[in-house]
């Protein structure tokens, strides 16, 4: 989770209008295109 966290901060510092991360509870984290 920490990590997800500072790459979330990273990308929100490129593009603050969207969050490309996308979590599923109990099976991880995945990507919108």
């Amino acid at each position: 989770d920490a990590h997800i966290k500072l790459i979330r901060a990273k990308l929100r510092a490129i593009n603050a209008d969207s969050d490309p991360i996308v979590t599923h509870r109990g099976m991880g984290y995945s990507l919108k295109e």
